[in-house]
C-alpha cells in the first residue's frame, strides 16, 4: 500500500501545479490581493517571457505566463487526471517526440511571420505537450508502484 502513495501524491502535485497559472489569474481578477497579487505573478517570471501580445488576458488580468505556457500547464492538469491512453514507455516517447515537434512547428512558423500569434494554436499545441508529458509521468509511476 505504501507504493501506492508516491504516484497518487505526484498525480495531486501535478494537477495542483497546473491549475496555479489559472488560479493566481482568475484570483488576482476577483480578490482584491494588492501585493500578495503581485508576489503571486511574480512567482511566474522565471519560466516564461511573458511578452504581453502572447499572453491571454482573463477578466482583465494578465497571465503570469504566455498562451503556449498556459496551455502546457493546462495539458499537465488534464494528463494526470486522465492519464489515458495506457502507452508503453516507448509509446510516450513517441507521443512526447510528436507534441513537441508540433510545438516546435508552431514557435518556427509564428517567429518567421508564416502567421501571427494565434492563442488557439499556442494553448493547443501546449496542451498536447503538457498533457503527454504527465500522462506519461502517472503512468510510469503507477507502473513501477504496481498499479494497473
Amino acid at each position: 500500500m505504501e507504493g501506492r502513495v508516491f504516484p497518487r501524491f505526484a498525480r495531486g502535485l501535478l494537477v495542483i501545479t497546473g491549475a496555479l497559472p489559472w488560479v493566481v489569474t482568475l484570483a488576482r481578477a476577483w480578490l482584491p490581493l494588492g501585493a500578495f497579487g503581485v508576489m503571486l505573478d511574480a512567482c511566474f517570471v522565471t519560466m516564461c517571457h511573458r511578452m504581453p501580445e502572447r499572453t491571454l488576458t482573463l477578466w482583465g488580468v494578465a497571465m503570469p505566463v504566455c498562451s503556449r505556457c498556459a496551455g502546457v500547464f493546462a495539458g499537465a492538469v488534464l494528463g494526470a487526471i486522465v492519464a489515458r491512453p495506457r502507452l508503453s514507455g516507448r509509446g510516450w516517447r513517441w507521443m512526447i517526440t510528436l507534441a513537441g515537434a508540433l510545438m516546435a512547428a508552431d514557435v518556427a512558423t509564428q517567429d518567421l511571420g508564416v502567421h501571427p500569434v494565434w492563442h488557439a494554436a499556442r494553448l493547443a499545441t501546449g496542451a498536447l505537450f503538457g498533457f503527454a508529458v504527465a500522462a506519461a509521468c502517472v503512468i510510469a509511476l503507477e507502473r513501477e508502484a504496481g498499479i494497473p
